[in-house]
């Protein structure tokens, strides 16, 4: 009789020394078929892992599919959720993994790697998928603003929907955060191109370098379309303001990673400083290896146990990948003045710090500010956050639109705003600001959305499901609309 092993079946990972000669080099290496189905027949369904996910994917589900070798179903039971098989593949928090009931005994079962296999043996998911375009007796159209993962999410879903849906991107290509802002040797180019068609196929238009509020008056979008649904991302850079900031060779981390992923070539010298923690800071300094440096330091102000996203399994990882490439920690720092030559960035003076609990949430970082410490750089990058840019939105309106003290948009179940027939999602609603919250926020709105054009008389119907397909439905967990009430109508609304 042949047992279950029941401990995690180790990813692979390529030549550190190797990896970081080049920008496209991935880290790592993918399992076979062999391990995919090794890895989900530890799978006990017990179903924890999708209350860990934002988005609620049946992940036992799909589990249960490769267990089983049924490599077309387990794409098709991601699908009903998540429009970004392969992207998630790549570089989901995967928080579900840390829900799981094996976590703290042999290891979480591995659902990115195994979500990655999936998409990644799955060339045509239009030929596999076989989705149900439904008529729901109207086609309204529907603008969507920003090309990332939030904003194609709802193109898709309201697409198989027959919803006419127009999609404005202020760049020239689509994917947000996945293309500008995450390193291809992290999240392959060919796998957002993959999704992005994909998704586009259904109907959906995008009219790119069409930047809302240049380009296109906002006020536009609310006369032309019954519906708005803003998806614009945080690309507003966040400084230190520390003494010395505007000598050259200083970037924000959003910056020199967009500029980076778009072709442009950077010196970085030798000795590279990254400001910040976060996992944009890891990118920048993994990027900056990749550009020759010789010696990279991350600076960051909390310990090692209070960084973003600790304690976690994916915090785990980003510091074991970096590592591996002799990335240089240097925890409890506060830098407090650059230092220049000849109007070129030299050094960095920083103090450290002691970590104190107030008892008010994290413990604070306190510098200690009788000694100071110096280190010569080439390069400093700050990855040090980054917010939404409201700009594009006339005032009368966006006072409307209730926003947190933070800046972040007010939502409520629908992601409906403040503003009847404004819906928005991604970063600009949610704490977690990645992509898979982001698809999540969208699957609501895309309901959100539906049931709001149906109380406008625009649809006569509005579907139990998003997704329907061929043989289907194949997951156990959907998003249910009986017995829900409609988001609420515009007083004027207008196609």
């Amino acid at each position: 009789m042949k047992y279950v092993d029941y401990k995690r079946v180790p990813i692979k990972h390529y030549n550190a020394d190797e990896r970081i000669k080049t920008l496209n080099m991935q880290t790592l290496v993918p399992y076979t078929l062999d391990e995919v189905v090794a890895e989900s027949s530890r799978c006990l369904g017990c179903g924890l892992c999708i209350q860990g996910c934002p988005a609620r994917i049946d992940v036992p589900g799909y589990q249960i599919a490769m267990a089983n070798g049924n490599i077309e179903d387990a794409l098709k039971i991601n699908f009903e959720k998540l429009p970004f098989v392969e992207v998630c593949g790549n570089v989901c928090p995967h928080p579900c993994e840390d829900s799981c009931v094996l976590e703290d005994n042999k290891g979480s079962i591995a659902t990115r790697h195994i979500k990655r296999y999936v998409a990644e043996n799955i060339s045509d998911y239009k030929d596999v998928l076989k989705v149900k375009v439904q008529d729901l007796g109207g086609h309204p159209s529907v603008a969507v603003v920003g090309a990332g993962p939030a904003g194609l999410t709802v193109a898709f879903y309201l697409s198989i929907n027959g919803i006419r849906v127009d999609v404005y991107e202020a760049t020239d290509k689509p994917g947000g955060v996945m293309v500008h802002g995450i390193p291809a040797f992290r999240l392959p180019r060919e796998a957002i191109k993959k999704e992005a068609e994909h998704i586009l196929s259904y109907g959906g238009r995008i009219f790119y370098n069409t930047k809302i509020g240049r380009e296109v008056p906002f006020e536009k979008l609310m006369n032309d379309y019954s519906a708005v649904y803003l998806a614009v991302g945080n690309w507003k850079p966040t400084r230190t303001k520390i003494e010395g900031e505007d000598l050259k060779g200083i970037y924000h981390a959003l910056d020199f990673l967009y500029r980076i992923n778009n072709g442009e070539k950077i010196d970085v010298g030798q000795n590279v400083a990254i400001i910040g923690g976060g996992f944009t800071a890891y990118d920048a300094a993994r990027v900056s290896l990749r550009l020759g440096a010789r010696r990279v330091a991350m600076l960051y102000r909390r310990s090692d146990v209070d960084r973003p996203g600790y304690p976690s399994s994916n915090a785990d990882e980003e510091l074991e990948e970096a590592e591996e490439e002799k990335v240089i920690f240097d925890w409890e720092t506060s830098p407090f003045e650059y230092t220049g030559e000849n109007g070129h960035v030299k050094g960095l003076k920083y103090w450290k710090n002691q970590m104190v609990d107030t008892g008010k949430g994290r413990r604070q970082p306190v510098p200690i500010k009788d000694r100071e410490y110096y280190i010569d750089v080439d390069t400093i990058i700050e990855a040090t956050g980054q917010r939404e840019d409201l700009s594009f939105i006339p005032q009368e309106i966006l006072e409307k639109m209730k926003t947190t003290p933070g800046g972040d948009f007010v939502v409520n179940q629908y992601n409906m705003t403040g503003y009847p027939g404004i819906f928005a999602g991604g970063d600009i609603t949610n704490k977690r600001k990645d992509i898979i919250s982001g698809v999540a926020d969208s699957g609501r709105a895309s309901m959100g959305i539906l049931l709001y054009l149906k109380e406008l008389g625009k649809i006569e119907r509005v579907p139990q499901r998003l997704t329907n397909y061929e043989g289907g439905p194949y997951s156990i967990t959907y998003y249910e609309m009986e017995d829900k009430e409609a988001p609420g109508v515009s007083p004027n609304p207008t196609e």
